[in-house]
Order: structure tokens, then sequence, then C-alpha cells
């Protein structure tokens, strides 16, 4: 009995020992580097048949085991070898050619507009990298277009300046020598650097730079850092006055240092508190919409102030008809455009029946005394003093702080007269230019505009337009009839008008400005 159990634990001793060298002789194995394959191939370029070879297989005899129990319980371990196949040596790759291309480069024709030598010489020096003098002189005539001007070129290189690529390098920049650009002057840097604004409507918001959003505030300074370092102002303050005064109120009254040089002064733009930055430009905008209102209802107060309202109103309602002649209809003068000359039209509208000192319930106006010398002098001296703005951003702001003077130091309802001037639009043409009434321009009357109605001059504009044409202008010799018909086709008034195209703008008064 004692000795069946001694037996059995000699062979668990036995097989443990076993099992821990076969472990420790894995762990010592060194497998010999796997080589990458080579095609083998014979002249012609066919692939060779290809054999498999024999590994060498070690000469070192496996461990033998110890003694084992032939009993059928025992453990039957075959070890393996310890030494792995040898592979065949690794066939070095061949080196390429000296004069195989590296890159692909466009040829050289050496007299094409779009093509530039320098490039073409630094491609040139790329593609070859590390490759000698003598390479590089062999390989060049390769990259010259056959037959061009820069093949000729080469062609007729004496033969010594060929054997020599310094030689053949300092003749190509002799041929070929470097453009001189166009540098822009101190003129067009300061156009450009006074014409970057940063508007007050663009802040606090994002915009997208090499991929990337930045603040529009951070973007517009280095934009006008990068033009500044490349006019070479970078060191000093030129200019730096003009931008700091354009900048919007927001930005402007955060720099309250005096900056040292253009560094200085565009950190001190790009380290303002963002939330600062978005808390004004949110107040801002809502003044832009309260200053917006406020025009949008002086323009609506002015039309319905104006002096030419009625007018307007009342030749709405005109209507060119025929109106047939009836009998028994006395008239104390012959109406013209019933005639056999004047054809059978007639001009008939709604008479608008007006009141008011000197005015007979809707009879005719007494015509106006016409202007004198001192009437014409005063309204010169009145224009003088107004400033007709340029049709630029800055013109139109003035433009529209006139306005708003106008409306509040003579109020919505006051008409324009000789002695309220009413500010002219940007971009017009001065009073008395022969312009017309409805866009300020030259070459049509106001009928004949082809602007929108929403684009043309403010009607107290064109009122004082028409007074200043009135007092300035020379009188026609020939003064027009305005004739008004009865409802039977009778004279019902005949009224003298001194300008014509002050009727058929519906807008002037034809006895002169308002009263």
């Amino acid at each position: 009995m004692d000795e069946g159990i001694s037996s059995e634990r000699n062979r668990d001793n036995q097989s443990t020992e076993y099992r821990a060298r076969i472990t420790e002789e894995k762990k010592n194995r060194k497998l010999a580097p796997r080589q990458r394959q080579i095609q083998n191939r014979d002249a012609q370029g066919r692939l060779r048949a290809f054999r498999e070879p024999t590994p060498a297989l070690s000469s070192t005899p496996p461990t033998s085991s110890t003694s084992r129990s032939s009993s059928p319980d025992s453990y039957e371990f075959q070890p393996r070898s310890p030494t792995a196949p040898t592979s065949p040596p690794a066939i070095p790759d061949s080196p390429p050619a000296d004069d195989e291309m590296t890159s692909s480069i466009e040829p050289f024709w050496g007299d094409r507009p779009d093509e530039y030598a320098q490039d073409f010489f630094r491609a040139f020096n790329r593609a070859m990298g590390d490759k000698t003098d003598d390479v590089k002189r062999r390989l060049f005539v390769n990259y010259l277009r056959a037959d061009s001007e820069a093949d000729e070129w080469y062609s007729a290189l004496p033969p010594d300046v060929r054997a020599d690529w310094g030689d053949i390098e300092r003749a190509f920049h002799l041929r070929w020598p470097r453009s001189t650009i166009a540098r822009k002057t101190a003129m067009e840097y300061e156009e450009e650097i006074l014409a970057m604004k940063l508007k007050e409507e663009m802040l606090g918001q994002k915009e997208a730079v090499a991929g990337r959003e930045v603040y529009t505030h951070i973007a517009w300074a280095d934009q006008i850092g990068a033009l500044v370092s490349r006019a070479g102002m970078a060191a000093g303050t030129t200019y730096i006055g003009l931008v700091h005064r354009a900048l919007p109120a927001l930005i402007r009254d955060r720099i309250t240092a005096t900056p040292t040089d253009w560094t200085a002064f565009l950190a001190i733009v790009r380290n303002i508190d963002i939330d600062y930055i978005k808390d004004g430009a949110a107040e801002a905008g809502k003044e832009r919409e309260r200053v917006r209102r406020f025009e949008e209802r002086v323009r609506m107060l002015e039309a319905q102030a104006s002096p030419t309202r009625a007018i307007r109103t009342q030749l709405a309602q005109t209507a060119i008809t025929a109106t047939p002649t009836r009998l028994g209809a006395t008239h104390t003068e012959t109406n013209p455009s019933l005639t056999a000359k004047g054809g059978q039209g007639s001009l008939t509208y709604g008479v608008t029946m007006q009141g008011g000192a000197g005015r007979g319930g809707g009879g005719p106006r007494p015509p106006r005394a016409p202007p004198t010398e001192a009437d014409r002098a005063a309204l010169r001296a009145r224009l003088a003093e107004m400033v007709h703005h340029p049709d630029t951003d800055a013109g139109r702001t003035a433009h529209r702080a006139q306005q708003q003077a106008w409306a509040t130091k003579h109020g919505p309802e006051t008409r324009v007269t000789e002695l309220t001037p009413y500010p002219l639009r940007p971009g017009t043409l001065a009073v008395n230019s022969n312009e017309c009434f409805g866009c300020g321009l030259s070459g049509h009357i106001a009928p004949r505009c082809p602007l929108p109605p929403e684009q043309k001059l403010n009607i107290r504009e064109a009122d004082w337009r028409a007074i200043c044409r009135n007092v300035l202008r020379i009188p026609f010799a020939t003064p027009m009839r305005y004739v008004t018909i009865d409802d039977y086709g009778g004279v019902a008034a005949i009224e003298e008008i001194a300008n014509i195209e002050e009727v058929e703008r519906e807008q002037g008064n034809g006895d002169g400005p308002s009263e």
C-alpha cells in the first residue's frame, strides 16, 4: 500500500519537473526574423520556379525525459525542438538608377507666361534630393521641354559650362532672373489700413478664419496687424490715432492708455472682455432699432403734413375722359378742348375745397408776386450755410442726423418754406440744377422718374427743391395756362403757372413756394 502511494508521488513530481523544463525552453527560444519574399525573375521578366528551402534543423538532440512508469496512466509528453527553421538570407533591394526621374515635374519651356523659372528650378532641386552635382548635371536636360526656348538655351551653352553643375545654375539664373514684384506704396497701405473698418453691428459675432471661429474684433485685429506688419509700421504709432477714432464707441472707450506701438494697441483690442462686448452690442442694437422707428415715424408725419398733400390727392382723382357737348349749355368762354382743332378730350377732376385766409372756397388762388433780387440773395445765403454731404457711409449718417435735427427744431408738422431749408440727400445734384424732383438727378422730370416710390426723395426735400427752383430760376417768357373744366365742359378757372415741371410732378405750387 505504501509502495503504491510512493510510486504515484514520484510520477507526479517527474511530470511537474518536465513541464517546467519545457516552459523554460520556450522562453529562451529565439526565432529568426521573418524576411520579405523577393520575386525571382529571369532576364525576360518571367517568374522562375520557386522551391521551399529545407529548413536546417538543429543538431542538438532533444532532452530525454527521465524514466517513467510503464503504467497505463502515466503522462507521455513529446518534447518539441527548441530551434526554429532558418530562413534564406534576404536579397537587398537594388538602388534606383541615377537617371530615374524621382518626382513629377512639368518640363520647363522657358517662354510661357504661366510658368516661373525660379519655381521650376526649386522644384528640380527638391526632386534631386541629396543626389550629387554630377547626377544633377546629367539629369537637368531631361526636365527641359524638347525644342523649347529652354532646350535651345541649354544646347547653346559651351561644353565646359554644361560639364559643371555650378556653372549651369549660374547661367540659368542669369538667363531667367528673379522678377521684381510690384510692392505697395505707403499711400496704398494707408488707404487699406484706414478702409479696414470694424463695424459696430458685427461686434460680439463670430466669423470663420482658417477653419476656426473667432470673434470679429479679434479677426479684425489679426487682419490689420498683418497689414501693418507688411507695411513695416508695427514698431511705430503711424495711423493709430486715425484708426482709434474710427473704432466703434464700445471698443474705443476701453482703450484709455496711449499705446506705444501697433502691437500694444492691437493687444488691448484683443484682450477686451467678450461679455462686455456682447452686452454693449445688444444695447447698441436696441438703440439702432429705436432710431429706425423714430425715422420711420418722422417720414410718416412728413407725408401727412406735406403742403402738397392736397394737390397730390386732387391730382390722384384726375381722369381724362371724353365729355360730349351738352345742348342748352352757355359759356362765357369757349372750351378749347371741345373745338375741332382741340380734339375730343378734356381734363376733369374732383375739386377739393380749400379754405383759408385770402382764398375763396375752392376758387382760384391769386397769383403770387415774382421773387425779387433780395429774395434770391437771402435764399442763396441760406443755401451757403447748408452742408451737402457726399454719398458715403459717413455722409449718409450725417444726412440722417440733419433730418432729425430739422424735425426736432421745426417740428414734424412744419411746412418747408424759404426760411426752413431742408437738407439734401447725399449724392444728388444741387438745387436749381434742372434736376428731377423725384430723385435729385438730371436727364428727366419727376413724372418720368425711374425710381420706385419708396426710393424717391423725401417729400420735404422735393418741396424745398421746388421752392429754390421757383425763386432762383429765370421765369419763362410765355407762362403756361392751367385750365379747369367744370362738369358741363365749360371753363371753371384759368390760372397762370410759371413752372411747367412743378405741375407735371404733382408736387409744386404753381404760384410759388409754400406759404
